[in-house]
């Protein structure tokens, strides 16, 4: 996403979402995904998700996983050290403190005018405003929960780094240009 915002400057950790992605060529998919998810395992992560294409000779898989976001480096370096080559690795980070920030000030907003509403029920005699007001406090509620539930998400996903890995015993398999297309052994077959 490339709306830059201002960003607030008065915030000292900020809040960054990581995603990378490694293309890796190995010698043995499957063993090498047992390893990942060892690694993964090891330094505190979880797996998300995990598959292999023809299973029998194991030719390419990948393994999505997510690792805190403080042991992202090292497991990099882990994983690195799997391959035979690393075809290709993208890491990306997306800043989502100010997107916290401006939850935070919305959910101050939402909780005073649903204690604002809180204030007027309890003086509240007809039972047409009773139930219109209800229905206001209600519908607050509700808004606070989704904001609450996006904040917990972001604080989540910037704790945990995700990281998918690509594998196969073919470079021509994986994602991303390989550095040589040229395989006249290949084409000659």
């Amino acid at each position: 996403s490339f709306q830059e915002t201002a960003p607030a400057p008065d915030v000292k950790n900020r809040l960054v979402v990581q995603n990378s992605y490694l293309s890796l060529l190995v010698k043995n998919v499957r063993d090498t995904q047992k390893q990942i998810l060892q690694t993964t395992e090891n330094l505190g992560g979880y797996m998300v998700n995990t598959n292999l294409q023809n299973p029998q000779d194991a030719a390419t898989g990948n393994v999505i996983v997510r690792i805190p976001s403080s042991k992202l480096q090292q497991a990099l370096e882990s994983f690195r050290d799997l391959a035979v080559k690393v075809v290709s690795e993208n890491l990306q980070g997306e800043d989502v403190t100010d997107q916290y920030v401006d939850n935070d000030a919305r959910l101050v907003t939402l909780v005073k005018t649903k204690e604002k509403f809180e204030d007027i029920m309890d003086k509240a005699i007809n039972v047409q405003d009773i139930l219109t007001v209800q229905r206001e406090i209600i519908n607050l509620q509700s808004q606070i929960d989704a904001v609450k539930g996006q904040q917990n998400y972001l604080e989540k996903s910037a704790q945990m780094a995700r990281l998918t890995i690509y594998l196969s015993t073919d470079e021509f398999s994986l994602p991303y240009a390989p550095t040589e297309s040229w395989r006249p052994e290949v084409i000659f077959k």
